[in-house]
């Protein structure tokens, strides 16, 4: 049985598509972090790189976005007589859509080719193409890219969901009619705002409950908010059921989800045959590794090493599609000699990410045994979104050992050698006036008598290992 819980009474907001007690789905929104995925502008262009191929876009708040011009609809037309948008220059004004939110290293990603939808149709102003979805049959597919076909004008593009199974030619012309005066209206507002400027700006978690209604079939769905569970009331009572939460408790707390979002920040998860994966978030890719745990994989049985690479591979694509990974990721899975359970792996992950919204693709094992995959990266992972690098090891996860530092001490202590101190006094860390004392505090002896003045030390309290030399006295 699945259930859609949604909490969004608080602040930060959240949703959880619950299978069998597991998050299957997950979705967080913090209000200074809100996506402006799909969120369309008036913009002005500041700069024009044509080395990069590209275009900077201000599109208001202090907000940039990058567009490539080859992918512009004005680069892409077949046939001049067909209408398509002017080329791009500086200081030009447009209409763009945000289609790749901004990270820490990089702006929005844009796109001149908007899209505007509902349940059934995607409709692309200057799409080109004709396209259904993958899980439709295939003489549905058929027939409904024919009518797409017969009615669309020629720089349109058009895109069938997977709920328009049932979809007549009737209602689909009237549903494409209504997204193009949908998208005129939206033409006539652009003309009568002063750039840059929002034109449509979505509730974007009202927009991620609708995808994945659209996209999973769930029994029920439970909500702790009033307003939103009215207009979900409103819009869906005939769809599935809808429950108010009223309990005090969160209605996470509530479900007993506590456990599996704490699971989603640590690195390590550990499988039900008690091995793990190690998982690395980096910029360039994310690697995760397959653990024996305590057993050497040499002394592993051929059934049991593929016992453990199913379950990897099951909780591998869960956890991506959860922690919202995206990008390059490489998997060392324990390592397999017989390409025959390589495949049976590979098949595996394209069942389990067939689940997935986000496209993915899986290239195959490296010569060193490494699975190479890819996942479009369109929002920010959970890690980047809920997370900040730390101030003491500035997000590398590692600090400056305590025998570091006291090295580092003695050789700024060595620069003091027969100057007329009688003694110097540090504080420093428990454990870096430990290690520079030495056992029984010879090494401290020895290094007064050496330099010819006393080392006394204050001991204080720090989050990582630490000294400053406070004063010499004469």
């Amino acid at each position: 049985m699945k259930r859609l819980l949604i909490n969004a009474r608080e602040s930060e907001k959240r949703m959880a598509l619950i299978e069998d007690k597991q998050i299957q789905r997950l979705y967080i929104e913090q209000p200074e972090q809100q996506s402006l995925l799909r969120n369309i502008y008036i913009g002005i262009v500041e700069k024009i790189m044509p080395s990069m191929d590209a275009a900077f876009i201000n599109i208001g708040k202090g907000k940039k976005g990058y567009l490539q011009l080859s992918q512009s609809p004005a680069n892409m037309e077949k046939d001049d007589s067909i209408r398509s948008l002017p080329r791009v220059n500086q200081s030009d004004k447009m209409i763009v859509q945000i289609i790749k939110d901004e990270t820490d290293t990089k702006y929005y990603r844009l796109t001149r080719n908007i899209e505007l939808s509902d349940e059934m149709i995607v409709y692309m102003p200057y799409g080109y193409y004709v396209a259904a979805s993958k899980k439709l049959p295939n003489d549905v597919r058929n027939q409904l890219k024919m009518w797409a076909v017969e009615t669309k004008k020629e720089a349109e593009g058009i895109l069938f969901r997977t709920r328009a199974e049932k979809l007549t030619k009737e209602e689909f012309v009237t549903r494409l009619n209504q997204l193009r005066a949908e998208f005129q209206q939206l033409e006539k507002l652009a003309g009568h705002l002063k750039a840059p400027a929002p034109i449509v700006e979505k509730n974007l978690f009202f927009e991620e409950i609708k995808k994945i209604y659209d996209k999973e079939e769930f029994t029920e769905i439970i909500c702790d908010d009033s307003n939103l569970f009215r207009q979900l009331k409103t819009d869906w009572e005939n769809r599935c059921q809808l429950t108010y939460y009223k309990g005090s408790e969160n209605i996470f707390s509530h479900f007993m989800l506590d456990d599996q979002l704490d699971t989603l920040q640590k690195r390590v998860v550990w499988l039900d045959n008690g091995a793990n994966i190690v998982i690395e978030e980096n910029e360039a890719f994310t690697v995760i590794d397959v653990n024996t745990a305590k057993s050497p994989s040499y002394k592993l049985k051929r059934d049991t090493i593929m016992t453990t690479n199913r379950l990897a591979a099951k909780e591998i694509a869960r956890q991506v599609r959860l922690r919202n990974i995206g990008g390059n990721i490489l998997i060392d899975f324990i390592n397999m000699r017989d390409d025959k359970d390589r495949k049976a792996i590979i098949q595996l992950l394209k069942e389990e990410f067939a689940r997935d919204y986000e496209r993915t693709i899986i290239y195959g094992f490296t010569a060193l045994g490494i699975l190479e995959m890819s996942r479009k990266r369109t929002k920010p992972s959970l890690l980047n979104q809920i997370t900040v690098p730390c101030a003491t090891c500035h997000g590398t996860g590692f600090v400056e050992s305590a025998a570091t530092i006291a090295f580092r001490l003695e050789r700024e202590l060595w620069a003091f050698k027969n100057k007329d101190f009688s003694e110097v006094v540090i504080e420093a860390t428990e454990d870096v006036i430990n290690y520079f004392s030495g056992e029984n505090k010879h090494h401290l002896e020895n290094l007064e008598k050496t330099l010819h003045f006393l080392i006394k030390f204050e001991q204080v309290e720090f989050h990582k290992p630490y000294y400053y030399i406070k004063r010499f006295v004469r």
